[in-house]
């Protein structure tokens, strides 16, 4: 059975294997970036991790809250950190569910942002 394909901005659920505990597995959010004809001609997506952990003012972070108006279709249960220097190729045979979206504008400030780090500029 062939899966969907996925889709940028999409929050996905993976399984998250610690470097430094690898018995300590756990369900996290991770939000696709790669473009969808990227998603459908590979094995992989790419995503970035989020975290409930937020760092004000850091700015290899976008900061979801429940007072955006998107943060209802996120499918995330309380503020998060969208962290744009934590991108990885994963599976998409290894994605446990989609939660939800991001708007068009949140995607775009986290590639600007992935852009920024990637490049220097």
């Amino acid at each position: 059975m062939s899966r969907p394909g996925f889709s940028p901005s999409e929050i996905v659920l993976i399984k998250h294997v610690p470097l430094d505990d690898p018995s300590a597995v756990k369900a996290r959010p991770a939000l696709i970036v790669s473009n969808s004809s990227f998603n459908a001609s590979n094995l992989d997506v790419i995503v970035v991790a989020i975290s409930s952990v937020v760092r004000p003012g850091d700015p290899r972070q976008i900061v979801l809250t429940e007072r955006d108006c998107e943060f209802g279709e996120t499918g995330l249960k309380m503020a998060s950190a969208i962290k744009c220097a934590a991108v990885f190729a994963y599976p998409r045979s290894e994605i446990r569910r989609r939660l939800g979206v991001v708007s068009c504008e949140t995607l775009g400030k986290v590639r600007t942002r992935l852009i920024e780090f990637l490049t220097g500029n």
